[in-house]
């Protein structure tokens, strides 16, 4: 892997001092999941039998049994996609604008969880809504969960004071994501500009198809205990 560099992007009140190794390195060892899932997000029209079978082992693991497959195939069949462009961004959907597409991806997220079965739960849902608007949906499995969840609290905390309907809330998780990725949009754009030069596997796809959500997603996990390869500086890139 060559030695490439770019700025440091803070995840969760994690810094990842050079996303460009801790990207080319998860790429590297997990090349199959981001080929056989993260490749596949944004192409369904509609929640498919071809969608669960990307969302399970060996790439993602999500656990979705037929029958809960089909009940989320049926309940796709009546989702409000619609509402929501193919391309959203989770940087745009600021909960404080009344409306707006925090509230559009909320109806949506409600559409399912409001009616979902027993052992159909956050991580399963939020895999397949990524498939279908990747760069909206983070995937709220439970290491992700874990890992945000004290930003999580700090953001309902915050944006209960400015909109009080969101009160309810303990923790926000899409709005703790959505702030990093607004704190590194400069980043960011560095990252995908380098990636390539770094001559990981999939690298020069990874950088023009994954959506900024997806990268902080991968940033969060080379942030993570046991990681410290992430971060570029053990003499190893």
């Amino acid at each position: 892997m060559a030695a490439v560099r770019s700025p440091a992007i803070t995840v969760a009140g994690h810094v990842v001092r050079n996303p460009a190794y801790a990207i080319a390195d998860y790429l590297e060892h997990y090349g199959g999941t981001v080929t056989h899932y993260d490749f596949r997000a944004g192409t369904f029209d509609q929640i498919d039998p071809d969608l669960i079978r990307a969302t399970r082992s060996p790439w993602m693991g999500s656990r979705i049994s037929a029958k809960e497959g089909a009940w989320l195939i049926d309940r796709g069949t009546t989702a409000p996609w619609a509402a929501i462009p193919l391309d959203a961004q989770l940087k745009d959907a600021d909960p404080l604008v009344m409306d707006g597409l925090y509230d559009r991806a909320a109806a949506l997220w409600e559409h399912f969880w409001d009616a979902r079965p027993a052992n159909v739960s956050t991580a399963k849902i939020s895999k397949v809504l990524y498939l279908m608007r990747p760069g909206l949906f983070p995937i709220l499995d439970s290491y992700l969960t874990r890992f945000y969840r004290t930003a999580a609290q700090a953001a309902a905390i915050d944006a209960a004071q400015k909109r009080p309907s969101l009160a309810r809330f303990r923790t926000l998780y899409w709005e703790a994501v959505r702030r990093d990725i607004v704190a590194s949009e400069v980043a960011l754009q560095a990252l995908r500009r380098v990636l390539p030069a770094t001559g990981a596997p999939l690298a020069e796809q990874a950088a023009e198809r994954l959506s900024d959500l997806r990268f902080l997603d991968m940033l969060a996990f080379a942030a993570s205990p046991g990681q410290a390869r992430a971060d570029g500086d053990d003499g190893s890139g």
